[in-house]
């Protein structure tokens, strides 16, 4: 059952999960230095990093990307892959806000200089859209079985 369209739309999402891991999400100038929020940390062109924790970033990048590649292959158990997709829909939103808040904390540290957000950040609610619809023809799917499960 791997040619339905939600599996497309899994895939999607975990490719989009999975560039999240790639690159900047955002960056700041500070003086003649820039520095890049990255899901490892905030680091300058140099490699030095400032003093702030991102782990949970990169566990959450890494979690979304696993946990909807995984769902591709749960298609024998319908209603287990429409929880995981709406799993994945909140991570998704608790990630857009989670993108936020680290760089917040990177204007902090830096003394409030202008934050610049990069393209990567809207992959998030991107990603949130095409798991939406990947629940919605799971559940399609769903009720098409139950339909035939009444005519017997």
């Amino acid at each position: 059952m791997l040619q339905r369209p939600q599996t497309i739309f899994l895939l999607l999402v975990a490719l989009l999960a999975g560039l999240l891991l790639t690159g900047p999400l955002a960056v700041v100038t500070h003086g003649d230095e820039v520095y890049e929020l990255r899901h490892n940390g905030i680091v300058n062109q140099e490699g030095i990093r400032l003093e702030v924790q991102t782990w949970p970033m990169t566990a959450l990048f890494i979690a979304l990307a696993a946990l909807s590649f995984f769902n591709i292959f749960s298609y024998m158990n319908r209603m287990r892959q429409m929880r995981i997709a709406i799993f994945l829909i909140f991570l998704f939103l608790g990630s857009i806000g989670m993108i936020y808040y680290y760089g917040y904390v990177m204007r902090e540290k830096l003394e409030g200089e202008p934050l610049v957000y990069m393209w990567r950040c809207v992959i998030p609610p991107i990603a949130a859209i095409l798991a939406y619809m990947a629940f919605r023809r799971i559940r399609r799917d769903e009720l098409l079985v139950k339909a035939y499960d009444r005519i017997r």
